[in-house]
């Protein structure tokens, strides 16, 4: 066998075997591919007690790698959320929604993040006694929204450092008149009768017009 023939066959493989992978056979592999990372990383999540700044690290590489991919920004929100830093958390969350907007999560994230964040700057608002203004009164209105939205009475409960509310004193009842300074009743002056006006003579009716014209013309 001739060398051009091996050369032929082999180029023939290896055409045939490049055709063997479709395109969604590689979309299937690059699926199972980043399913398999993306389970890794979120072991190494869960076994992760005291500082996330890897596991972080490594979600942040499995979205560099996978750039349409909204799960490991949903991730790294909820990690930035269980630790009470909304900004990063609310970030993060917008990153997830740029992919996914469908995603639960990433808009739970996002809605109590921001709840969150404006519930501690009214708080702050509230400690500040020298705040007033336009930018006082919008957060009272923004607390009122809150406690409409959340179905709560209180939004920021009171410390103990919070003083109670001031009551009123009931006023006191004004002394009754003595009786010698008690002035005489005024004699009511006897009521008059009013005139009663004579009733008037109903108007006589107005005599029929020869040769029965039209019955309403009476009225005119």
């Amino acid at each position: 066998m001739s060398r051009t023939m091996i050369a032929g066959a082999i180029a023939s493989t290896v055409f045939l075997s490049a055709c063997t992978t479709t395109p969604d056979a590689a979309v299937a592999q690059a699926t199972a591919a980043y399913n398999k990372s993306l389970a890794e990383v979120d072991a190494a999540a869960a076994a992760a007690t005291g500082d996330k700044a890897p596991v972080i690290r490594q979600y942040q590489q499995l979205a560099t790698d996978n750039p349409t991919r909204g799960e490991p920004w949903s991730r790294i929100a909820q990690i930035y959320f269980n630790e009470g830093r909304y900004s990063l958390a609310i970030s993060a969350a917008e990153e997830s929604l740029r992919r996914d907007p469908s995603s639960r999560q990433a808009k739970s994230i996002t809605a109590v993040g921001g709840l969150r964040l404006a519930a501690r700057s009214i708080e702050d608002l509230g400690k500040d006694s020298s705040l007033s203004g336009d930018a006082n009164a919008d957060a009272y209105r923004l607390a009122a929204l809150l406690r409409e939205t959340l179905g709560l009475s209180v939004l920021v409960p009171a410390g103990p450092e919070a003083r109670p509310a001031p009551t009123r004193r009931a006023a006191a009842p004004s002394p009754a008149p003595s009786s010698s300074s008690a002035a005489a009743p005024t004699p009511v002056a006897a009521a008059r009768p009013a005139p009663v006006a004579a009733p008037r003579p109903a108007p006589a009716a107005p005599a029929p017009r020869a040769g029965g014209g039209n019955p309403f013309d009476a009225l005119k």
